[in-house]
């Protein structure tokens, strides 16, 4: 076999070989940060919609409703710990002994999603502690539930340094 022919199948050999641990260290490191693409019960959540989307309807037909500074943009929220503060009220009246959360999450993962529990302070007032570890887009969830059903608000915000 000539020379240039040898070098030219080693030449060949090395590309493959190349490529095949390539595709190892990818497939590695993407089964190594593997997360579930959907809720274990979505099922159930899909069956439950048209209830859960009457049910919010009401709820702000009856005059529910949040009211926060960090649901306004003069009020951004900051990297790092601090307190959260969200009053559940219908109408002007504070709404007592709901179970609320606050939940953070990001869109393209779920790697840095955080649900806080938030507990009532004063008579229509839940406050809770998060720490937000980077500046960026966030998404921002609050979830009562009351004797009446449950309301939840949804935002973008964008936390600043």
């Amino acid at each position: 076999m000539d020379k240039s022919l040898k070098r030219a199948f080693l030449l060949i050999k090395l590309t493959f070989l190349g490529l095949f641990v390539a595709t190892f260290f990818t497939v590695k490191i993407a089964l190594a940060g593997h997360t579930q693409p959907v809720d274990s019960d979505y099922y159930e959540k899909g069956l439950r919609y048209d209830q859960t989307v009457a049910s919010q309807k009401e709820m702000i037909a009856s005059g529910y409703h949040f009211e926060s500074p960090l649901l306004s943009e003069l009020h951004p929220l900051k990297v790092g710990k601090q307190n959260i503060l969200v009053s559940l009220k219908k109408g002007n009246e504070p709404i007592t002994g709901a179970d609320m959360e606050f939940r953070l999450e990001r869109n393209a993962t779920d790697s840095f999603n955080k649900t806080v529990v938030l507990k009532e302070i004063q008579p229509g007032n839940y406050s809770g502690e998060l720490e937000i570890p980077f500046a960026e887009s966030w998404r921002v969830e609050i979830k009562a539930k009351t004797k009446q059903g449950i309301l939840e608000k949804t935002k973008q915000i964008k936390v600043t340094i």
